[in-house]
């Protein structure tokens, strides 16, 4: 018998080898948003955003939309009400996305951001303005033929205008921006943001979000009309 021990085979390897999955690198966050009309969604988020252009991901009825483009970013969604999106951002190409309940856009780095949703069904309706908490949207109707309304934002919150069919919603709360849209169908929507009231709208057609100063903004739009 020989004194020599003897060889054995290598065990199988003991290193964690984690599956590989697309956008597995950039998705890995997730925040719950509550919109006004009462619904609640988990939204998954990206950990990395690219530095030009953006990326997009749909799960399930969820659309993610993320831009960090580190001087501007915008994003145009058109919306047709019955699941159907287009969105583009930063100048790329118009994709299609089909089935979509809630739309998400997460934007990072810029110090402005516009978003812009075109809503299906333009209804015209006069001009009025939301402050903060403390005016209401009928509040400030100027008269036939006079210039849009214009108000001080308070920084903590943020001001919306309606303008016939476009909605502006402006906001530069540091360090974070969030506003949440609920989309009814008809031109009927109503907005909160950075934590504050809900106010409605009706008649419109665009919904243009600026968001100023901030460098972390969440901007979210949900159809109650599917």
């Amino acid at each position: 018998m020989s004194d020599q021990p003897s060889l054995q085979s290598p065990g199988p390897s003991r290193k964690f080898l984690p599956e590989v999955k697309p956008l597995e690198s950039r998705l890995l966050l997730s925040r719950q948003v509550s919109f006004p009309d009462g619904t609640s969604f988990i939204f998954p988020t990206f950990n990395h955003l690219p530095r030009t252009g953006g990326v997009s991901e749909q799960t399930g009825t969820i659309l993610g939309i993320g831009v960090g483009q580190p001087t501007t970013n915008s994003v145009q969604v058109t919306d047709d009400g019955q699941g159907g999106i287009q969105a583009e951002w930063n100048g790329g190409p118009v994709h299609s996305f089909t089935s979509i309940k809630s739309t998400v856009i997460q934007a990072q780095r810029a110090g402005s951001n516009q978003i812009t949703f075109n809503l299906t069904s333009p209804r015209t309706s006069p001009t009025a303005v939301a402050v903060g908490l403390h005016v209401p949207t009928d509040a400030a109707l100027p008269s036939e033929g006079a210039h849009p309304v214009k108000a001080r934002i308070n920084r903590t919150s943020g001001v919306a205008v309606q303008s016939g069919s476009v909605l502006t919603v402006t906001v530069n709360k540091r360090p974070t921006n969030t506003v949440e849209i609920s989309n009814s169908g008809g031109g009927a929507v109503a907005v909160e943001w950075n934590g504050g009231a809900v106010h409605s709208f009706a008649g419109i057609a665009t919904i243009v979000v600026d968001s100023q100063s901030a460098r972390k903004d969440l901007v979210a739009l949900d159809d109650v009309t599917h």
